[in-house]
């Protein structure tokens, strides 16, 4: 599909939860973002290569005296409890 084709179906300000609702709803696991400029990114799934990068990198964070909790929001994830 091009990218004239889903700009079509797009709305012309995309808000955060149209964004989780495309994270939501895509089913090959392509992960949106938009940037402070509201630019829309679109990332292709992780691989196993991407999750032993993302997975040493925490231990070695965690291993280095960071708190999980400053790691988790280092890298945009919310921490609730």
């Amino acid at each position: 599909m091009s990218a004239e084709a889903v700009g079509m179906h797009m709305p012309a300000v995309v808000t955060l939860d149209d964004v989780a609702a495309m994270n939501a709803a895509d089913p090959n696991g392509h992960r949106y973002e938009t940037s402070p400029e509201r630019v829309l990114s679109v990332m292709p799934p992780p691989d196993s290569d991407h999750a032993m990068i993302a997975s040493r990198l925490f231990a070695w964070l965690i291993m280095a005296g960071w708190p999980a909790e400053q790691v988790l929001q280092a890298a945009g994830v919310r921490w609730t409890r």
